[in-house]
């Protein structure tokens, strides 16, 4: 019994000694909460001083002003949480509806704010070529732009969810060329740091070119041409079927939902190749990327002839 005692009291003491994580004061805070303890909770939960663990802070310290009465405070702490995060969702089921409904105001309230703060960050992010934090903040803010809390003032900001719209594909597409460009160039220094040394031809001898090498292709094939080459007239459209979109889980089809694909399409028309750049909808791509290769195009034009020609296409899903 005695060395029971001394073995629980030796558990104890190391707890205690165990330095308290964010997780572990917020988890505290929480029981605090649930015991009804609002002023002790919010004494934790002021204390705490984690990024990762913000949000629900803040949640939390609204929960428990509300509950002592003080709606300023609770409003505050909701400011602070929608600023920090516009798309954190609130579950209806988990909190109390007065908290739902003061979320949702201070939200409409400040949503027109975030989506304009949001546009001149992605907006400088796409200047200085930060095509990867400026294609996720663009998409961040196409959400947002469809958002229900938006309501009537979706309206006003219709061109710069337009602008948005067009910076986004754009950064979607420098961000392919940025990688594309990248393992090129690790392919190259790595073919060259594996080559044999190479020996001069006699001077006046030409080098010599591949069998059957015919002008505008490499010895892999065809040339692929895109907008960069101005010589090169486009493919038209011919025939471009989407597919429908019914979801399993109807609260899909309130969303409006963006993907993005890379297609080849060969010198007959026919798309020859499709590759997913930006998912859509897990259930949706497959569907999306068999459509695609039933395309039917005018195939691109170089001196009358016809040619290969690579192209992104947006998909955009909007709700019903």
């Amino acid at each position: 019994m005695v060395f029971a005692t001394l073995g629980f009291a030796l558990w104890a003491f190391v707890a205690q000694a165990r330095p308290s994580t964010p997780a572990d004061e917020l988890a505290a805070a929480k029981a605090l909460y649930a015991q009804g303890i609002y002023e002790d909770a919010l004494a934790k939960l002021l204390a705490i001083r984690s990024e990762s663990t913000a949000d629900e802070v803040d949640e939390y310290r609204a929960l428990c002003q509300l509950a002592l009465g003080r709606n300023a405070e609770a409003q505050r702490a909701l400011e602070s949480l929608i600023t920090r995060t516009p798309l954190f969702k609130m579950s209806d089921s988990d909190v109390p509806p007065r908290l739902v409904t003061l979320f949702h105001d201070v939200r409409r309230r400040l949503l027109p704010v975030a989506i304009r703060a949001l546009y001149t960050k992605a907006k400088a992010n796409y200047d200085q070529k930060n095509f990867a934090q400026a294609t996720l903040q663009f998409k961040d803010l196409l959400a947002l732009s469809s958002d229900e809390d938006l309501g009537d003032e979706a309206a006003t900001l219709s061109d710069l969810k337009m602008l948005a719209e067009g910076f986004w594909s754009l950064s979607i597409v420098e961000q392919e060329k940025a990688v594309a460009a990248a393992a090129a160039k690790a392919a190259a220094a790595a073919a060259a740091a594996a080559a044999p040394p190479k020996s001069e031809p006699p001077p006046g001898d030409p080098a010599p070119k591949p069998p059957g090498a015919a002008p505008g292709s490499d010895s892999t094939g065809p040339r692929i041409y895109t907008d960069a080459d101005k010589d090169v007239t486009p493919p038209v459209e011919v025939s471009k079927a989407l597919p429908e979109w019914n979801p399993a889980n109807h609260q899909w089809r309130k969303f409006e939902l963006r993907g993005m694909i890379r297609i080849v399409v060969d010198e007959a028309g026919k798309v020859e190749s499709v590759v997913l750049v930006q998912s859509v909808h897990e259930s949706y791509d497959p569907m999306l990327l068999a459509a695609a290769r039933q395309w039917q195009f005018k195939p691109a034009r170089r001196n009358g002839q016809g040619v290969k020609y690579q192209k992104y296409i947006a998909v955009i899903l909007a709700p019903r």
